[in-house]
Formats: C-alpha cells, structure tokens, sequence
C-alpha cells in the first residue's frame, strides 16, 4: 500500500510540471493560432464561429492583389521596405562588430578597459532614452523619409560587438601570430580566420538583428511619413485605422504575413538560438 501511495505521489507530482508547462504553451500559442484562422475566414465567421465554414485567400489577395482604392500593392511594397532596411542593418551589425570585437579582443588600444564598460553600459540604457537625440540628429542629416534614416541608428550593436568580443577571447593568439607571420593583414585575419570560426555567433547575430529590425515600429512611425517607404509594421499599425477599421480578416491577413518571417526563420535555424544563449557565458 505504502508503495502505491509513493508512486502516486511522485507521478502526480511529475504531472504537475507538465500541466503548467502546457496550460503556458496553450495561452502562448492560442493568439497566433487565431490570428492565421481568421486570416482564412469569411469576413462575417470571423468573430461568430471558431472554426470557418469555408477557408478563403480573399484577405491575401485583398492587400497583395492591390486592390484598395489609390494604394496598388502597397502591402508589397512595405514588405519589399521591411526585408531591405532588415537586411541592410543585419549586414552592417555583422560586419562592424566583429572589427570592433576583434581589436577589443586581440588588440592592446587607448581607452580599452573605458571602451569596454561603455558597451555594457550601453547594454544596459533602455533604446527609449535615445529616441529624441537620434531623431534630432537624423533631422539635420536630412535623411527623415529614407532606407538610410531608418537603418541609421541602428548599423552597429553594443551587444553584438559584446558577444564577438567575447568569443573572439577564445581563440589562442598563437593562431593570430601563426597567420601574421604568414603575411596576412589585419582585415584578412578577420574574415578568413577569425569569422568563420564564429560561424555560431554571426549566425545569432544575424538571427536577432534581423527579428529586432523586421518588428520594429516606433522608430520607422518617426522618421518616415510616405506610406510607400513605410515597413509593413507601420503600415499595418495605420491600416487598422480610418477606413479599413471594419476589415478585421484583412487586418489578421497583414498580422501573419508580418509573424511568417520570424516564424520561418526560428524553426529554420532554431538550434542558434539555444547556442546563443551558452555563448552569453564565455569568459571575459
């Protein structure tokens, strides 16, 4: 009987973890699940039934067949926006971070140690804090209303510059006197030696940026006011006002199209971003 009782209790307690973890998953998961659904219903299903009727594509081809009034294929356009300015700023975060992580890391510089703390303090500043000064400076630049002023504030991480920095400190310095005494230079010793050995931490580098670029929206609302320079988070936002308000299937339709990429991109290279968590703990 005492051996019954024991079972019972460590399976009932096994199963604790379990329901929780999954009650979590269910609450997670449920609103992304709604959103595809009703971005496939009849307009009238989509707040009367839970699961449609008929499965239609008519809210796609509604924003992507450019058939509102005096905006043809402006969805396409803020997608063709959101892929340009996200990948024009994941390359430029790869590529100035790993210089920059690569001298604080296997070069003796002025200011070093002060160079160092600015980075974790710059970690550490809610991106809020500098909203005005950048916009101030992006102003008297004259670049409000381009790919270059939305990408501007962002061509360089604290964090990325952090996370190669870090790696880089693994590598052993006889390697980097091995390829020296070999003849090669300073910027060839980076990109034929030292990136590919971080293949892990620019493919978490690229991950994250590109995520963080692709979702952002109070930044693009400031600096851009033409709707056909606008990203798609923008310009979703504004779709749900005004005229098309009472089109809650097109509204849904827009919501995934923005969620496919993130989604495609986390299954596709999902074991980085477990990587990307242990690489968080290499030696200073």
């Amino acid at each position: 009987m005492r051996e019954r009782n024991s079972k019972r209790y460590w399976g009932f307690k096994t199963l604790i973890p379990y329901l929780v973890l999954s009650s979590g998953l269910v609450l997670t998961a449920f609103p992304y699940f709604w959103m595809v659904l009703a971005s496939i219903k009849p307009e009238e299903e989509i707040y009367t039934r839970f699961w449609p009727t008929r499965l239609t594509m008519e809210h796609y081809v509604f924003i992507l067949g450019g058939e509102m009034t005096g905006t043809e294929y402006l969805f396409l356009k803020a997608l063709w926006n959101s892929l340009v300015v996200a990948t024009g700023a994941t390359a430029s975060v790869v590529f100035f971070s790993a210089l920059t992580g690569y001298v604080l890391a296997k070069h003796q510089v002025a200011g070093k140690d002060w160079l160092n703390r600015i980075i974790l303090l710059q970690m550490l500043v809610p991106p809020i804090l500098f909203l005005i000064p950048r916009f101030l400076i992006v102003l008297k630049l004259k670049l409000v209303n381009s790919y270059l002023g939305m990408m501007l504030p962002f061509l360089m991480s604290a964090w990325a510059t952090f996370l190669f920095a870090q790696f880089f400190r693994t590598i052993p310095d006889d390697l980097i006197q091995a390829a020296r005494l070999d003849g090669c230079s300073e910027f060839r010793i980076v990109f034929r030696i030292m990136m590919p050995l971080a293949r892990s931490v620019i493919a978490i580098v690229s991950i994250f940026t590109f995520i963080a670029m692709w979702d952002e929206f109070l930044w693009y609302l400031i600096v851009t006011k033409d709707y056909r320079l606008m990203p798609l988070s923008v310009l979703l936002a504004l779709f749900t006002k005004g005229e098309f308000d009472a089109y809650p299937g097109v509204q849904m339709a827009g919501a995934t199209l923005l969620s496919l990429p993130v989604f495609v991109l986390f299954f596709l290279f999902r074991r980085y971003f477990t990587e990307g968590i242990a690489l968080t703990g290499l030696k200073t």
